[in-house]
Order: C-alpha cells, then sequence, then structure tokens
C-alpha cells in the first residue's frame, strides 16, 4: 500500500494544479499518491500529461456543480494510502511529510492524526502592504492531549474568531484507520457547508486515538478572505456561514453533533469573543455593522438571549502592520515576498532551507502539550 495520499480538489476558477503535482512527484521514488479531483468540465492538460506517465497520479472527474463538501469527500474516497492529507491546487505541502509519517507509525503507532504550522500567504497581498510571515524556530514533534483540543475546538477556548485547533484533513495528516471510521459515518443529507475542512477538523478530533504536532511547518496554504455564503437547508440554528466565517464554523459544529446525538453546547463567553473577533476583522464601517447585527441577532435568539449584552465589538479604522524582521521569541519574521516568492510554492521553496531537514526531526516524539 502506498504510504501518502495526497488529495488536491479543483473547483472552477481554481488555481492550476501543475505546479504543485509536478513538486510533488519531482522524485520517482517517494511513496506518494496524488489524487486529483477535478469538478465538472475542467482542462488540465498538463496534469494529465503527468497521469499518463507517472501511475502515482490519479484524475477523479466529479459532476458540474458538485458541493466542494461532497468533492472532498470523493477525493478522500479514491486515496489507497496509509495516510492521507489534502490541500488546494494554489497551496504547497512539504513532499518529505511522507518521510515523517513512516517515521510516526514506527516510533508511536497509537498515533492517527498529524498536524504541523502551516504558512498563511495572502493571495492578494502586495509587497511592502504585507505583514511578516513567522518561521518557527523549532521543529520537535509533541504530543497532544485530546481533551484540551476538544475545549480548544467545540468551546472556543483561547480562540481567534476560529478554534485553535490544528488536526483534521486539510494541511494535516490522518491515518487510514481513521479515515476508514469516518468513510462509514452516514454521508450528510439534509445539511452543507461551505467550508468542510471544519467538518473534518470536528470528525477526526472526536473520532482520533492519539495526536501529534510538529512544531516545523510542512505546507503552506494560499488564503483568501472568507466570503460569507449560506448553503443547504435552513436549520433551527441561529449562526450560519452567511453572516460570518465563525458563524459557518460553529454550523458545522451544530450539525456534526447532531448527526452524533449530541447537543452543541460550545455557546459561551468565549464563542461571543470569536464572534466580537469576527466583526472587528472586517475592514468598512458598513460590513463591520451588518455582521454585528446579524450576530447579535442571533445571540438574542440563543438560549434566551443570555449571552447577547457580552457582544460588543468595536469597529477598528486601521491596523498596524507587523514588519519587523529577524529573530523574535521563537520565530524568525521575514517578508512575505522574500527571495521574490509571490506563490504559496515559492514562499515555501524559499523560507524551506531555512527550517532542519526532516530526516533531521524524525529522531523521536516528546513530550506531552
Amino acid at each position: 500500500m502506498t504510504k501518502l495520499s495526497i488529495c488536491i480538489p479543483v473547483e472552477p476558477g481554481a488555481s492550476d494544479p501543475a505546479e504543485l503535482v509536478g513538486l510533488l512527484l519531482r522524485d520517482s521514488t517517494a511513496d506518494i499518491e496524488v489524487v486529483v479531483a477535478r469538478a465538472g468540465d475542467l482542462s488540465l492538460e498538463t496534469v494529465a500529461g503527468l497521469a499518463a506517465t507517472d501511475s502515482r497520479l490519479k484524475i477523479i472527474d466529479a459532476e458540474a456543480g458538485i458541493s466542494r463538501q461532497l468533492l472532498w469527500r470523493r477525493a478522500v474516497s479514491a486515496t489507497t494510502g496509509d495516510w492521507v492529507t489534502l490541500v488546494n491546487s494554489g497551496d504547497m505541502i512539504e513532499p518529505e511529510l511522507v518521510t515523517m509519517v513512516g517515521f510516526l507509525e514506527h516510533t508511536s503507532p497509537a498515533i492517527d492524526a498529524l498536524a504541523w504550522n502551516v504558512f498563511q500567504i495572502d493571495r492578494h497581498a502586495e509587497p511592502g502592504k504585507a505583514s511578516s510571515i513567522a518561521v518557527p524556530a523549532g521543529y520537535q514533534i509533541d504530543t497532544f492531549e485530546k481533551a484540551s483540543m476538544l475545549k480548544s475546538f467545540f468551546y472556543w477556548e483561547n480562540s481567534l474568531n476560529v478554534p485553535k485547533m490544528p488536526f483534521g484533513l486539510y494541511h494535516a495528516a490522518i491515518r487510514r484507520s481513521l479515515i476508514n471510521t469516518l468513510l462509514q459515518l452516514p454521508e450528510p443529507s439534509d445539511w452543507a457547508t461551505s467550508v468542510p475542512q471544519y467538518e473534518w477538523a470536528a470528525k477526526v478530533l472526536l473520532f482520533s486515538e492519539e495526536l501529534a504536532f510538529c512544531s516545523r511547518p510542512m505546507s503552506a496554504a494560499a488564503t483568501t478572505s472568507y466570503v460569507a455564503e449560506r448553503v443547504g437547508q435552513p436549520w433551527n440554528f441561529p449562526f450560519h456561514g452567511g453572516i460570518g466565517l465563525t458563524g459557518a464554523i460553529a454550523d458545522v459544529q451544530f450539525h456534526v453533533l447532531r448527526e452524533l446525538g449530541t447537543p452543541w453546547s460550545g455557546g459561551g463567553e468565549a464563542f461571543v469573543r470569536a464572534l466580537v473577533i469576527d466583526c472587528m476583522m472586517e475592514t468598512t464601517r458598513e460590513a463591520f455593522r451588518a455582521k454585528g447585527n446579524a450576530y447579535f441577532a442571533g445571540l438574542q435568539l440563543f438560549e434566551d438571549g443570555h449571552l447577547a449584552p457580552l457582544f460588543k465589538p468595536e469597529f477598528i479604522e486601521a491596523r498596524p502592520r507587523d514588519n519587523r524582521r529577524g529573530l523574535h521569541d521563537s520565530a524568525v519574521l521575514v517578508d512575505r515576498f522574500i527571495g521574490g516568492a509571490r506563490t504559496a510554492p515559492e514562499f515555501y521553496n524559499v523560507v524551506k532551507s531555512m527550517m532542519a531537514p526532516v530526516g533531521l526531526i524524525c529522531g523521536g516524539v516528546t513530550g506531552s502539550a
């Protein structure tokens, strides 16, 4: 069986995955499988040419108009690897991840979910107008307590507008045994989401056995601002993706727990703080006011409205950029466009020389966080 499967879903309007696929398949001896799942009649001539010459590349066709949620599931269902991860076509992931998951199998056989630091590369950033990117100096692999991650995700402990919980399928890796368990769960038929990464995160966290985290970044995500979108049938739940990202995540949490017969109980003060932060990330007063009013209305409808008085966002006119450089605390701050890097793969390949080699890292799993 292949050691690592890397899924790349491609929707209309997405970046051509040819650059990423070519980088992943550069080493002809790497024990990996790349599954490109394309929605509709997308012409991926370069990728198709690579598939004709490299059996490790598989192209899966899906019908036009398929939801992102279902496209991801189709991609994962087509994999055969011992470990599975998923990134978007404009992202970058470390090809030597295959070495790390193989190492974990031998040293920590109970671990079935691996996460790592991820570089967030804004696709629309402009030179001179982007904040610094932090390159962590550490490279250890630690085990994480599942209980603390459950609190971080479902109870929003120490979160910003999204939970601080890195485990899942998107820019993280899941062992085959856990993949099989999750694929056996019924496919959602009465709800949908535009952010399936949080659906996978919720289910991975709930059904995993042991979690491991690598401080060294192993991938770079090409990011864009969240576009508010409400998908699927409305339920009697006041938060959803049509308001903002925090609402979309809460909606995912509600439905995943509902499918398991468990009520959603994450609406505490930490959740209200996440809603406040989500509002404060808006850059115009009009958008700030609209989102704030919608979240406030949702809080009034939720649990007799007792949390609504805690919701007091403030609009920030101008946000200072962090333009520092060099070593600060446990990270090296560098220019977003270091070495002329424009894309996420270019940025990752430049800073890779600054990070510990994966072969050096794989010398032992330490500690417990």
